[in-house]
C-alpha cells in the first residue's frame, strides 16, 4: 500500500511538470510548440511515459488548456449589472492573457480539423458559459429582465465585444469598457425597453 502511494505520488509529480511545461508554452511561444518532442525536452519525461498520459499531443494541450482559464464564477447580488461587470472582467482578463493572445487563434483554427482540440473548444465555451446563462435565468425568474430575454443570446452580446476586440481589432478593452458593454446589452432586456416596431 505505502509503495504504491509513493508511485502515485511520482506520477502526480510527473503529470503536474508535464502540465507546468505545457502551459508556459502555450504562453510564452503558442500552440504549436506543444509537441512531445519538446515537452519532453523541457522536462526530462520521456516520450513513452507522455503516451502513457495522453494519447497524443492535443490530448495534453486539451488538459493544459483547461487550467489557463479557471471556470467562470459569478456572483449572485442584489445587482445584476455588478454581478455581470465583475465576471466580465475576469473574461476580460482571461482573453487579454498571453497565453489567450498567443493560443487562441491558432486553437481555433486547429480545431477546426483536430476532433480532440475542437471536442476541448467546445467544451472550455460551454464550461464558461453556463455560470452566467444560469445568472440571466435567475434574473428573468427574479423579474430583472424581461420574461422573453434569451440568456444564451445575452451572453454572446456581452462576450462578442470583449473578444472582437482582442482577436480582430488588438484593441484592449478597459473596466469602463466592460461597464459599458454591459449595460448595453441590458438596457435591451429591460422591462418596458421593447423596441419598438
Amino acid at each position: 500500500m505505502a509503495v504504491t502511494a509513493r508511485r502515485d505520488a511520482r506520477v502526480e509529480r510527473t503529470v503536474a511538470k508535464v502540465l507546468a511545461a505545457a502551459h508556459r508554452l502555450l504562453e510564452t511561444e503558442g500552440l504549436a510548440s506543444v509537441t512531445f518532442g519538446r515537452v519532453s525536452r523541457e522536462t526530462g519525461v520521456s516520450r513513452t511515459t507522455l503516451y502513457r498520459h495522453w494519447s497524443n499531443p492535443s490530448a495534453l494541450i486539451s488538459e493544459a488548456w483547461t487550467r489557463v482559464a479557471p471556470s467562470n464564477r459569478v456572483s449572485h447580488t442584489a445587482v445584476l449589472e455588478d454581478d455581470l461587470v465583475a465576471v466580465f472582467r475576469a473574461v476580460r482578463d482571461v482573453v487579454e492573457s498571453s497565453t489567450m493572445r498567443r493560443s487562441l487563434p491558432a486553437l481555433l483554427v486547429a480545431a477546426q480539423r483536430d476532433p480532440v482540440l475542437s471536442s476541448l473548444h467546445a467544451q472550455f465555451v460551454r464550461d464558461r458559459r453556463q455560470p452566467i446563462v444560469e445568472r440571466l435565468r435567475a434574473a428573468v425568474a427574479e423579474g430583472d429582465i424581461r420574461a422573453d430575454a434569451d440568456p444564451e443570446l445575452l451572453v454572446d452580446l456581452l462576450s462578442g465585444p470583449i473578444f472582437y476586440r482582442q482577436l480582430l481589432r488588438r484593441t484592449r478593452t478597459s473596466d469602463r469598457d466592460v461597464r459599458a458593454i454591459v449595460a448595453a446589452a441590458l438596457a435591451s432586456v429591460r422591462l418596458g425597453d421593447r423596441a419598438s416596431g
